[in-house]
């Protein structure tokens, strides 16, 4: 029974993190993209903070860490805020489901950047998995034809490019930081708020939200970005993660059927085939991690016998 209960906890994250394009529109009917970041940071923080605290983690745990920890999380951090930043605003303007298509390569980009900055070898799989990735790119950014790019804002679905190569690092650097989860997700998104801070004040103005934006940033901030990390902490604490993090990969399925039914967007079959792509490549590079880790696994124990 407690296998399932990390299966619940997965697709109940899965569920919810599948609202967060739909969600950041209706945020930014009444904001720009600074200040719903901003905003939605601040509720986050607040929120992983009470969980945390009705965890059991002490406040003073909480809010001292050590100076290298602390400066471990601003980078992790800003790497946050830089990729919301820029998937709040490729939402604002472009099609929702070519961006759904362009946000989920970051399991590919973790794949390359763990094989350039940390030397992992590339299985079959994965390299058919980066390549199939990269048709899926491709299929986007030209609606199936090749010759010429056909979306209507290709500089913003390079920007929401650019912030998930910053989750992919931000990934693969959180592997580095043996931090407590629930002390490091409260950081990060503090980080987060310091950064989306400096840049709302440089290139926006602080406004409160409210109207239609007031209900769609308390999720955000709440549920779909606070809470939600730790629903997924509690998931990736199962026996078969590998299997949890798989089910990830439905989420943007789900995003594409809110994104149709709520806003209306075109039903381009080119951003179908790109968005199956992407997934299957996913799936293919996790699937592939996991037998090498298996392979690890069984190597170590060979040496200990």
């Amino acid at each position: 029974m407690a296998k399932y209960k990390y299966i619940i906890y997965a697709f109940s994250c899965v569920f919810i993190w599948s609202f967060i394009p739909s969600i950041s529109r209706f945020g930014q009917k009444e904001m720009d993209h600074f200040q719903y970041l901003f905003w939605s940071n601040i509720l986050s923080v607040l929120a992983v903070f009470v969980v945390a605290l009705m965890m059991g983690k002490s406040w003073k745990g909480i809010l001292f860490i050590p100076l290298p920890v602390m400066l471990k999380v601003l980078i992790l951090g800003a790497l946050d805020c830089f990729f919301y930043l820029l998937l709040y605003y490729g939402y604002a303007i472009e099609n929702g489901v070519a961006v759904l298509v362009i946000q989920y390569s970051w399991p590919l980009m973790i794949i390359g950047l763990s094989f350039f900055l940390f030397k992992e070898k590339l299985t079959i799989r994965q390299m058919i998995g980066i390549a199939m990735g990269f048709i899926a790119v491709v299929i986007t950014f030209t609606k199936g034809n090749i010759t010429e790019i056909a979306v209507e804002h290709p500089q913003a679905l390079l920007l929401v490019f650019s912030g998930s190569f910053c989750f992919a690092l931000m990934s693969v650097l959180s592997r580095q930081f043996a931090i407590d989860p629930y002390i490091s997700t409260f950081w990060v998104f503090l980080c987060s708020t310091l950064v989306s801070a400096v840049f709302m004040f440089a290139f926006s103005s602080i406004k409160l939200p409210a109207g239609d934006s007031l209900m769609p940033t308390l999720l955000n901030g709440i549920i779909l970005n606070g809470i939600s990390y730790i629903i997924w902490f509690k998931a990736m604490n199962g026996p078969d993660s590998h299997k949890v993090a798989s089910i990830l990969f439905l989420s943007p399925v789900l995003s594409m059927m809110w994104i149709i039914l709520f806003f209306g967007d075109a039903f381009v079959p080119a951003y179908v085939i790109g968005l199956v792509l992407v997934i299957v490549s996913g799936l293919l590079c996790i699937s592939a991690k996991r037998k090498t880790s298996e392979q690890n696994e069984l190597m170590d124990d060979l040496i200990e016998d």
